[in-house]
């Protein structure tokens, strides 16, 4: 069964779209290697990802723990690329949660980050995670 139909469209442009939702979610190449440059690249893709993967996974622990997680949010920084081995090596993550949460909380969270993430448990590129209480 298809998930997403990732069509390239030319320019190094990528639009994807997702079967069940019919949402289309387009990268595209930077300007400096001859796309685009209009919409985020595919290894920003992969950082969001990888934040929306923490996020979803520890909203649903504090849910599950009778917990309002509704707002918190990650800021992704610009990912660093090794350009010779074609990786990426380095995924910056800022998570900005509730003052609120208290210090077991705060520990079951950021352990969830950094250990219970599917994406975060697949990549090999460093995760540089900071958790902001406000």
């Amino acid at each position: 069964m298809t998930i997403t139909k990732a069509i390239y469209q030319g320019k190094g442009r990528v639009e994807a779209d997702h079967v069940r939702s019919a949402v289309t979610v387009k990268t595209d190449a930077g300007k400096a290697v001859g796309g685009l440059g209009e919409n985020q690249t595919p290894v920003e893709l992969l950082g969001n990802a990888l934040a929306a993967c923490v996020l979803t996974l520890i909203g649903l622990q504090a849910e599950r723990s009778g917990v309002d997680f509704a707002g918190c949010y990650a800021e992704v920084g610009e990912c660093e690329e090794d350009m010779e081995a074609f990786t990426v090596t380095r995924i910056p993550i800022t998570f900005h949660l509730k003052a609120a949460f208290d210090e077991k909380q705060r520990k079951k969270f950021e352990y969830i980050a950094r250990k219970a993430c599917f994406v975060g448990n697949t990549l090999t590129a460093e995760k540089v995670f900071s958790f902001v209480y406000e």
